[in-house]
C-alpha cells in the first residue's frame, strides 16, 4: 500500500508514523511549544536571543567512507576547508559541558550530536546524552548504526536519548554496501532491530525513531517507486516510526551557475539552529561543510554573542532582503534548488 508523503523540507521528505507507532502522543507540552516556535521563528523572521537547537559534532572521525558523503568527497579530493588543520579528534568534554550549560541558561530546547562525524565513535557519547538530558533538552543523534550494539543501545536510552535517526541507504544488500563503504548490511540491520526491541522492552514509547536514505540518481520513476516501497516495508516491519528519503546534493556543483538564482529563498535555519564543530568554530548551516560561513568560535565567545553578532546579522539581512546571492556559500547551495526537484 502506497503511503502519503506527510512532511517535506527543502531536501528531504518523510512519512510520518502510523497511529500505532506515534511517539508524539507521549511528548509533553514543552516539546509541542518548542516545535511551534521552530516553525514560527522563520515565518516571523525573528531569531530571538538564542537558538532553539544546537547541532554539536562530537568528533570529525567516521568509521565508514560513504560514497555520497561530503566528508568522503573532501578527503578523496584533498580539500581541507572542512578540516582546516588536518586534525582528526574529539570535542573536549568540559567544552561540551560549557555549551550545554549556556544553552540551559538561555532556553535552549534540543541538541543533536553529530554533523560530519559518526557520533558513536566518540568515547563519551553516553555521557554527552546524559548531560544534555539532565539539562532538560531533547537529545538526538543521527547514526550509521554500525556500532550500535545492544549494550550501547541500552546505555543511550537510559542516559535520556529522545530521538535517533538511522542512515541506511538502500533496502538491498549490494546497493547498501556499495554506498555505505565499510558497513555490513546484515549486521547494521541487526543493530537497528536490537535497538527497536530494547526500546520497546524499556517502555521508551516517546523515543522518536527514523530510518532514511539518499535516493539514487538517474533512475526512472518506476524504479524509484519500487525502491521506496521496499524500503518502507523493510523498516515498517521493524516498527521504525518515521521513514525518510533525501534528495542527493552533487558534491562540487555550483548550483547558482547551473540553475540560476532562486528568487525569494530564505533559509529557515538562520532563525532557529546553530552548528558547533568539534574544535569550536560555529556555523549556521547543515550544508556548510567547508566552513565558509564561520560565525565565530565558541571557545572564546559565548553562543549568545555569536547568535546576536554582526556575522549572523549580515547573513540574515541578506536573506530577508531577497539577496541571499550576496553570500557565496548560500548562492552555490543545493537547498533552494532541490526543493523544486
Amino acid at each position: 500500500m502506497k503511503e502519503d508523503i506527510s512532511y517535506r523540507s527543502p531536501t528531504y521528505y518523510e512519512l510520518a508514523a502510523p497511529p500505532e507507532l506515534d511517539w508524539r502522543k507521549y511528548r509533553n507540552e514543552d516539546w509541542r511549544e518548542y516545535r511551534r516556535e521552530w516553525d514560527e521563528r522563520p515565518r516571523r523572521k525573528e531569531a530571538g536571543d538564542f537558538p532553539l537547537h544546537l547541532d554539536i559534532d562530537p568528533t570529525n572521525r567516521c568509521n565508514l567512507k560513504c560514497s555520497m558523503c561530503p566528508r568522503t568527497y573532501y578527503i578523496q579530493e584533498g580539500m581541507s576547508g572542512w578540516n582546516p588543520e588536518g586534525r582528526f579528534g574529539e570535542m573536549d568534554f568540559s567544552f561540551y559541558e560549557k555549551l550545554i550549560e549556556e544553552g540551559r541558561a538561555n532556553g535552549l530546547k534540543s541538541v543533536k550530536l553529530n554533523f560530519l562525524g559518526e557520533p558513536l565513535v566518540y568515547p563519551r557519547l553516553v555521557d554527552m546524552v546524559k548531560v544534555a538530558a539532565g539539562a532538560g533538552l531533547w537529545v538526538m543523534i543521527n547514526t550509521n548504526a554500525t556500532l550500535l550494539s545492544p549494550d550501547y543501545s541500552e546505555q543511550l536510552l537510559k542516559a535520556g536519548l529522545t530521538d535517533i535517526f538511522f542512515s541506511f541507504d538502500s533496502p538491498y544488500k549490494d546497493e547498501y554496501e556499495k554506498v555505505r563503504v565499510g558497513a555490513v548490511y546484515e549486521k547494521t540491520l541487526a543493530n537497528i532491530r536490537d535497538f527497536m526491541r530494547i526500546k520497546d522492552e524499556m517502555g521508551c514509547n516517546g523515543v522518536q525513531t527514523r530510518a532514511s536514505m539518499v535516493l539514487p540518481e538517474n533512475l526512472s520513476e518506476n524504479e524509484l517507486e519500487t525502491i521506496k516501497a521496499d524500503y518502507i516495508k523493510l523498516f515498517r516491519d521493524l516498527k521504525v516510526a518515521e521513514i525518510g528519503f533525501g534528495l542527493p546534493s552533487v558534491m562540487g556543483l555550483d548550483y547558482e551557475k547551473e540553475f540560476g538564482l532562486f528568487p525569494g529563498f530564505i533559509c529557515p535555519d538562520l532563525f532557529r539552529r546553530m552548528f558547533v564543530f568539534w574544535d569550536g568554530p560555529v556555523g549556521p548551516c547543515c550544508g556548510d561543510w567547508e566552513r565558509r560561513l564561520v560565525m565565530g568560535n565558541a571557545r572564546d565567545t559565548s553562543l549568545a554573542e555569536i547568535w546576536r553578532g554582526d556575522a549572523y546579522r549580515r547573513l540574515r539581512t541578506a536573506h530577508v532582503s531577497g539577496h541571499y546571492e550576496e553570500i557565496e556559500a548560500c548562492r552555490q547551495c543545493s537547498v533552494p534548488y532541490l526543493s523544486t526537484m
